[in-house]
């Protein structure tokens, strides 16, 4: 991020960000925002938070304070996304419900976010002479992909509605992308600081951290030899911050992950070790629970195409990225 940081202080950008009040939201709002860039800042609080935000410019100064701004917004109201688009360089979209378990839960709403929404964001951006839109994808539209790494030309097999979704998303941005820059970034498993502890569709980092600091016992879906590629949020807003810049045309997809894979049994070990470490407690052991309908059963990214054209290189371990994570649920009492 410091090659990023000091080119980026250099220029000065307006930047639209959806999904501001969420995980990956807020955190891109800060970095963007510690660059001296511009920002418009849109969230409906349908799963955001103004906590997020709170924290997210809790260390601006005045100057980068003057520079952000908020209006709240839905993603599903086309006139908010243009006005959200209006006069703006780039635009990352976050805005989405976030959840394989939610998705089955209502496949109706899942669809009016992540679809209607993603529309209307794009057809706002191209309506508004954008530069560039980058859109969170999510290695989920690959399904079970078998224990190789996966490559963006790797089959596509959605197992839920939220994979439904994300591919989608993906073939609107292909065929509407004419005469702007539009990335779609495949996620893996993010995670890190501001990752919502209390609700029951966070990630499986934050939810175990949760039920740890409580006393109770993690739950393991399945055997736990399921694998995952975890990724830092700050990893993440590397990949968003390099994708807008990258000046092309017409539509392309990145894995973004760390080209490294854990299974969940190694990652509890993980957590455990390093919050006993922290905290002088001895963490409870995992429970186990069936697998859920919809789990990806192995899941790694190949990232070199993100290597080779974005610059993209992650900089946090896991390891460096857990304690970073369990030091701010800490510091924030959460789970408590």
């Amino acid at each position: 991020m410091t090659e990023i940081f000091k080119e980026m202080t250099s220029k000065r950008y307006r930047w639209a960000v959806t999904g501001a009040a969420g995980f990956v939201g807020s955190h891109l709002v800060e970095s963007l925002l510690m660059m001296d860039q511009e920002v418009v800042a849109m969230d409906n609080f349908l799963s955001g938070r103004v906590k997020n935000l709170e924290e997210a410019t809790s260390k601006l100064t005045d100057a980068q304070r003057q520079r952000f701004k908020f209006m709240e917004g839905d993603i599903r109201n086309y006139d908010d996304c243009l006005a959200l688009c209006k006069g703006v360089d780039m635009v990352l979209h976050q805005a989405a419900l976030v959840s394989v378990p939610r998705s089955f839960d209502d496949p109706l709403l899942n669809n009016q976010c992540n679809v209607d929404g993603f529309l209307n964001v794009l057809l706002a951006a191209k309506a508004s002479g954008v530069k560039s839109l980058v859109y969170a994808s999510s290695a989920a539209v690959y399904g079970d992909g078998g224990e190789n790494a996966l490559k963006e030309s790797s089959l596509l097999n959605p197992k839920s509605p939220y994979a439904v979704s994300k591919m989608t998303d993906e073939l609107y941005a292909q065929v509407l992308s004419e005469d702007l820059n539009v990335v779609g970034l495949r996620y893996m498993n993010v995670y890190g600081p501001r990752q919502d502890p209390g609700s029951p569709y966070s990630g499986v980092i934050t939810i175990w951290l949760s039920r740890i600091a409580s006393g109770n016992e993690p739950i393991i879906y399945g055997d736990g030899k399921n694998t995952r590629d975890f990724v830092y949020v700050k990893d993440v807003v590397q990949a968003n911050i390099r994708a807008a810049l990258l000046g092309a045309q017409g539509h392309e997809v990145f894995n973004i992950g760390t080209g490294r894979s854990v299974t969940l049994l190694e990652l509890l070990d993980t957590i455990r070790d390093l919050y006993q470490r922290k905290t002088g407690t001895n963490p409870p052991e995992g429970d186990f629970a069936p697998f859920r309908k919809g789990d990806v059963r192995f899941s790694k990214a190949d990232i070199s195409k993100a290597k080779e054209l974005l610059g993209y290189d992650p900089e946090y371990s896991l390891r460096e990225g857990l304690e970073k994570t369990i030091e701010w649920f800490i510091s924030k009492g959460a789970g408590k």
